[in-house]
């Protein structure tokens, strides 16, 4: 029997949760259905459509295909989409906007309960979700983005009728506020035709002259930021007709993020970002829609050319060597042919890509590996170094020149223990995750992941009106583990949270503290009042802004041993949530926790994540956990 108890003063209702998912019965709710604004009826493309929860508790879930957000047995269909009232910088998702015509139903769900089903009918003037962003050159040369007059961003109408885009405005929410927000305002009569394409140029006597056949729009009031934008053209009302994401570290393109790469060169400009795919149900926020552009200028006005370089990987490496070991970085090649790498870079550091360069006569074999090391490095003269204490090493195609021909693969790392080995690991999204290696394997297939002992088991980052924000922790080994070095028990273990990765804590864990085999932390906000947990469940306060309600990276530190007052930490669990698919939306409102599926995989895969039961199971095992889907080594 589980024994439960308070913590702190006050009492928390706390739902004790069958685990057996049975038969479910919908019950009538009182939760009133949303509000919706304008109700139904004609409008004037993009605008944007309110929803108004008119309940103290719940979140609204909808959908624009005309199916119920709400499933047959009562949880939350997988493709529904969860309201926000804000467009946030970082954020992805927002207010919804009706760019083409629409059926929307929503519901409010509030624990177990939702309100009744709420649909309205939009017919509108024009069809934007046809409207593509193609093409964007936002980092051209080395120099101040002021002075960048290069950057240009195409768009396409895949669609077979011509669009009107007067009045529409090109703005990049991660600079909302400044004046950096706004881009561009088309004026009146500018029409894309079926098939066609709309540049915008920062510059027009620039953009004539490298680009003196392609027709634009001139005159952008401010640059596109050099590492990251978020990027809509949108309404008077601020309703989203398109819209893009771009960034620079690795899984986006590095390339595109020009750092004088070509300063040699006449003109320096360099690659553009460019659409990869065109099917309806790629995301333009996310970084397996686009690549590097063929060839450096870009290709603004035309059809891109697919370069087809073959996408070699980093598959394996090791970054802080020892005795008669040495630093290593292996090569993949997933492709069915020898691929010759003469000419090709590895590098440590984004920004400056010409470090090692492969020498003539250098092929990666089919469906085989290449193996390079510091001695490699030392006999070539080359400044290639991955420093222990964490780092980058990114690979760059070229010619047999070495110039750059657009093609990048990155890797980012933090410390490590001596001698371990990382290697790749692939999630469902497409993403490569590096975890220390049960066994170094270089040349050969990956061995597998070490055991994690402890790790995030559970998140609840959005909970009902009646339930609490948490981050469950379990010690799944059979040995009691201290949160501590040995040697330098002050030297603690710790958390982080945010919207990115940290590369240290934010919180430590106390000194002393140990976690008994099979049993749980449970983690919660500092502003958060009592909680009820099983008694043999150990309750820290963290600082509140590690949990976000609508995604985040938590990540969980071990303190490595070092000399000096310096601490350096190594990532022992990492685990990635978000309020949209793929991730079960099922947690993006209404008290269902984010729960691991498989506690053998690294916690970066979506799909190792399902919403778990209202009010969660802080400091409780979820039964047996399902394999719903096991963790994708890289192709090795």
């Amino acid at each position: 029997m589980v024994h439960f108890r308070k913590v702190a003063v006050f009492w928390t209702p706390f739902f004790l949760v069958n685990l057996c998912f049975v038969a479910f019965t919908i019950h009538s709710s009182a939760l009133e259905p949303p509000g919706v604004f304008p109700e139904s009826g004609e409008l004037v493309a993009p605008t944007l459509v309110k929803l108004r929860n008119p309940n103290p508790s719940g979140a609204i879930f909808y959908t624009t295909d005309g199916s119920d957000p709400r499933g047959e047995d009562g949880s939350v269909r997988s493709s529904v989409l969860v309201y926000s009232d804000s467009f946030e910088s970082h954020d992805f998702g927002g207010p919804l906007s009706a760019n083409r015509s629409m059926v929307v139903q929503c519901r409010v769900k509030s624990g177990e309960d939702w309100s009744e089903l709420k649909t309205a009918t939009f017919i509108a003037d024009q069809d934007f979700s046809k409207l593509l962003v193609t093409e964007i050159m936002f980092h051209p040369t080395n120099g101040p983005p002021e002075s960048e007059y290069e950057e240009f961003i195409e768009f396409k109408n895949t669609g077979e009728v011509g669009l009107n885009l007067s009045g529409l405005r090109i703005v990049d929410f991660t600079e909302e506020g400044t004046d950096a927000y706004l881009k561009f305002t088309f004026p009146a009569g500018a029409v894309v035709s079926p098939g066609g394409f709309v540049v915008v140029a920062a510059n027009a006597n620039k953009f004539q002259s490298l680009y003196p056949d392609v027709p634009f729009h001139g005159g952008m009031a401010s640059r596109f930021n050099n590492q990251i934008g978020r990027i809509a053209l949108i309404g008077p009302d601020g309703g989203i007709a398109t819209q893009m994401r771009y960034e620079t570290h690795y899984p986006w393109p590095a390339v595109p993020d020009n750092h004088g790469y070509f300063k040699k060169r006449k003109p320096k400009v360099g690659f553009s970002l460019a659409r990869r795919s065109f099917e309806p149900g790629a995301d333009p926020e996310h970084f397996s829609t686009w690549r590097a552009s063929a060839a450096r200028l870009g290709s603004p006005g035309k059809e891109e050319v697919d370069p087809k370089i073959p996408p070699l990987v980093i598959s394996e490496f090791r970054s802080r060597s020892a005795g008669q070991l040495v630093d290593r970085v292996e090569i993949y090649n997933p492709t069915l042919a020898a691929v010759s790498i003469t000419g090709w870079w590895l590098s440590y550091k984004r920004s400056r890509p010409y470090k090692h360069k492969f020498p003539e006569n250098t092929v990666v074999p089919a469906k085989g590996y290449l193996v390079v090391d510091e001695v490699d490095f030392c006999a070539a003269g080359s400044e290639m170094a991955l420093s222990s204490k964490g780092d980058r090493c990114y690979l760059f195609s070229a010619t047999p020149e070495g110039e750059l021909t657009g093609y990048s693969y990155g890797v980012r790392f933090e410390g490590s223990d001596e001698n371990v080995s990382f290697g790749r690991s692939r999630t469902s999204e497409g993403v490569d995750y590096f975890q220390p290696e049960f066994s170094e394997s270089f040349g050969l297939k990956n061995f597998g992941a070490s055991f994690i002992p402890l790790l995030i088991s559970e998140v609840m980052y959005h909970p009902d009106v009646e339930g609490f924000q948490y981050i469950e922790l379990h010690n799944q080994s059979k040995d009691p583990l201290s949160l501590w070095l040995p040697d330098t028990p002050t030297r603690t273990w710790g958390l982080s949270g945010g919207t990115v990765g940290q590369k240290v804590p934010q919180f430590l864990f106390p000194e002393g503290t140990t976690v008994l085999p099979d049993a749980y932390l449970i983690c919660i906000p500092e502003s958060t009042g009592s909680v009820v947990v099983p008694d043999d469940t150990q309750v820290f306060r963290i600082p509140d802004d590690l949990l976000s309600t609508k995604q985040g990276v938590l990540r969980l530190h071990r303190p490595l041993a070092s000399k000096g007052e310096k601490i350096r930490y190594a990532i022992v669990d990492e685990a990635i949530y978000q309020n949209r698919f793929p991730w079960d939306v099922g947690a993006g409102g209404g008290g269902q926790g984010l729960e691991r599926m498989n506690t053998s995989a690294f916690g970066v895969d979506p799909l190792n994540w399902r919403a778990g039961p209202v009010g969660g199971t802080p400091g409780r095992s979820l039964g047996d956990r399902l394999l719903r889907h096991p963790f994708k080594r890289g192709d090795k």
